[in-house]
């Protein structure tokens, strides 16, 4: 026996992330079972699906933004071509720009008041609270009884107010999120696999959450709120980043229902560069990290079936998986020497392998994805082989930026809002020639990265060197997508 307790240590720390881990992917098998056993039926259908013009309540369409300079006209143009009775309508463009982005919208929003559209610029002294203080000083001056939100690299659909407004006959629904759809996904692998991301999101998790009533997410924009839900809940909060997040939640806890239409589609704009992305997912992860140190208590507190309450916590505290993977993967390198040298713990490990049931969630979901988009041409295994290992480099080379976020959230807890930006690329064509945003610095988390690639690589080496290949595999995978991570990051910094 070793006389140390280091091994101990090192094999309770990796058995701990392989137990959350693991309780991680027994709530996505269920969500994924729901999908596989429920997949075409539809919770909600409005009570009267043909509104009569005359009955269609009130509207406000609020646009918020800041230096969306190539964007902003296409948002705007979209929002005033919605197909809505034009005396119920009004269109916020809540502006907290102060670049060129201002003249674009002063020079937009005149085009279409001459056009007769009710259309304003909503503008603030500073931009205390980012996009929620925004959303808090603009609505309480919103005509409408219900408020649609769009970012500003969204484009609505025309027909979007007529399909989700109907929705609200009923007076229990607080809210009706649609499903993001992404007007640049063949952009490149970057754009492919993002958008493979959001639409297991969208097409697997909330979509089996809105089948089984569970609690379901605002997602920023692309939705429509009811403005006495919003004022009930407590109105728009700048105390997290994920103020979405945390007004959905509020409002749930408060009694209000929620649908979710993935038929109600929302075209956007996915980040085309990682530095963006890694900011985007900074962002979310640190917002949600924020919520749970904010309404986990109140959620306790609810009374609610075990299962709802099960999905609520998961789809709150899934963020900890990150802490999780990085413990794995930091730890696999001592654990090999361990293996190397002793046979004493290999049942421990033995249990510990239950956690690779996890890599099954990945593949399963993606083939749920594209199975719908490949509903004729049965190319979905094709899609699958080609998608799965861009999709799993992405979603392991951000794992060190999202960590970084949640200590950021547990630790520092600022409000700082790094924004995403948006270049208006629509599907294969485009370019970002020209199109310049204040250049960022590499972040020391590349720095990171680029250590964590020489560690790994050293992992490979001592693992071939004496004939211990079980986490190989891992290995090779962690360094391809770090150094993608650092490649594409520095390239575009």
């Amino acid at each position: 026996m070793l006389e140390s307790p280091i091994p101990e240590i090192i094999l309770f720390l990796f058995l701990l992330s392989v137990l959350i881990i693991t309780v991680y992917t027994l709530g996505e098998f269920h969500l994924g079972y729901i999908i596989s056993t429920r997949a075409k039926e539809k919770r909600f259908k409005p009570i009267l699906p043909d509104y009569k013009r005359e009955q269609l309540p009130p509207v406000t369409v609020q646009l918020p933004m800041y230096n969306e300079r190539y964007v902003a006209e296409a948002v705007i143009d979209a929002a005033s071509k919605l197909d809505y009775p034009t005396d119920k309508l009004e269109i916020q463009v809540i502006d907290d720009s102060d670049d060129e982005t201002i003249q674009i919208v002063e020079k937009r929003v005149t085009f279409w008041q001459d056009k007769g559209i009710d259309i304003k610029v909503v503008r603030r002294k500073d931009r205390k609270g980012y996009k929620a203080g925004a959303l808090a000083d603009a609505t309480p001056n919103a005509k409408g009884d219900f408020l649609a939100i769009f970012d500003a690299d969204f484009r609505p659909k025309s027909d979007y107010l007529l399909t989700s407004i109907p929705y609200f006959q009923n007076p229990k629904i607080g809210f009706v999120q649609g499903r993001w759809t992404h007007v640049n996904r063949e952009f490149s692998w970057l754009t492919r696999s993002q958008s493979l991301f959001l639409d297991i999101f969208f097409m697997v998790e909330q979509r089996a959450r809105s089948l089984n009533k569970y609690f379901q997410r605002f997602n920023g924009s692309g939705g429509v709120w009811r403005k006495a839900c919003i004022d009930s809940a407590g109105g728009w909060s700048s105390d997290t980043l994920a103020e979405d997040l945390d007004l959905a939640f509020r409002a749930q806890i408060g009694g209000w229902e929620v649908i979710y239409d993935d038929s109600l589609e929302a075209p956007a704009e996915v980040p085309i560069n990682l530095i963006d992305f890694k900011a985007q997912q900074y962002r979310w992860a640190k917002g949600k990290a924020q919520v749970i140190r904010k309404l986990s208590g109140l959620l306790w507190r609810e009374k609610m079936g075990f299962e709802k309450k099960f999905h609520a916590y998961l789809d709150l505290f899934n963020i900890f998986v990150i802490p999780s993977v990085v413990g794995i993967a930091l730890l696999s390198i001592p654990i090999m020497f361990i293996m190397m040298n002793t046979n004493e713990y290999n049942s421990y490990l033995a249990w510990g392998s239950f956690g690779l049931l996890n890599v099954c969630i990945p593949p399963w979901f993606c083939w749920v994805v594209l199975k719908r988009y490949n509903k004729t041409n049965g190319k979905t295994l094709l899609d699958l082989l080609k998608s799965i290992m861009p999709f799993t480099f992405l979603l392991l080379g951000i794992i060190i930026t999202q960590l970084a976020s949640i200590v950021d959230a547990v630790f520092i807890n600022d409000k700082v809002f790094h924004r995403t930006s948006k270049y208006n690329i629509v599907g294969k064509e485009g370019s970002i020639k020209n199109k310049v945003y204040t250049p960022r610095k590499i972040s020391p988390i590349t720095y990171i990265e680029a250590i964590l690639v020489i560690y790994f690589s050293w992992g490979i080496y001592v693992g071939v060197e004496n004939v211990s290949l079980g986490f190989i595999h891992f290995h090779i995978v962690l360094v391809v997508s770090f150094s993608l991570s650092i490649i594409n990051t520095i390239r575009h910094k």
